[in-house]
């Protein structure tokens, strides 16, 4: 892949990060997730930006004060740090109001993966070794703190299908598909 950005936004156990890491393989370009940021992070500004990262939750205070400020101040710093990272050449971007950030490049391919919330707790209760009851638990407060942390920064609702070029259902698909149903849609698009 000679240039683009994906972005992936993605429901809590949809393998959303899967299908990431599948695509940047295939791809050969760079893969930034959670862990990739703040490794790259650390030395530098990272406790600046580190809750962007991390994509910590926001609490409802902080949202409303975020409100009151000027459109898009509050993600100003975090932004141009991605910005400088994924331009250094063709990656895929995990979360992080990456679908935002890149809403007006060219080059960018903004897309959300979801599933069907009987698979995703299926899926978190095979790989973190959760009762049921506890994987459902913990989809639901990890979707709520990123629909809180993608409203906070964007002002805009996490998830809806018309902020993404392409949404997809991982549990119709699978992971494996989801990312050759994305890898034929870059070629439509001539990324590559």
């Amino acid at each position: 892949m000679e240039k683009g950005i994906i972005t992936i936004g993605r429901q809590y156990g949809s393998q959303g990060r899967a299908v990431g890491k599948m695509l940047a393989q295939r791809l050969g370009c760079a893969f930034y997730d959670k862990e990739e940021l703040a490794r790259i992070a650390r030395g530098r500004d990272y406790e600046e930006v580190r809750e962007f990262y991390e994509e910590q939750p926001v609490d409802s205070l902080l949202y409303a004060i975020a409100m009151n400020n000027e459109e898009g101040e509050v993600g100003r710093i975090p932004f141009a740090r991605i910005r400088e990272l994924c331009g250094n050449g063709p990656c895929v971007l995990i979360g992080r109001c990456g679908n935002e950030i890149f809403r007006k490049k060219q080059d960018a391919v903004s897309i959300f993966i979801h599933g069907d919330m009987e698979k995703r707790v299926q899926y978190v209760t095979e790989t973190e070794g959760l009762s049921a009851h506890g994987a459902k638990k913990k989809i639901d407060r990890v979707d709520e703190e990123r629909a809180s942390f993608h409203r906070y920064y964007t002002h805009r609702e996490w998830g809806r299908a018309d902020a993404y070029e392409l949404c997809l259902d991982s549990s119709v698909l699978g992971a494996d598909k989801c990312a050759e149903v994305i890898f034929n849609y870059l070629k439509i698009r001539g990324l590559f």
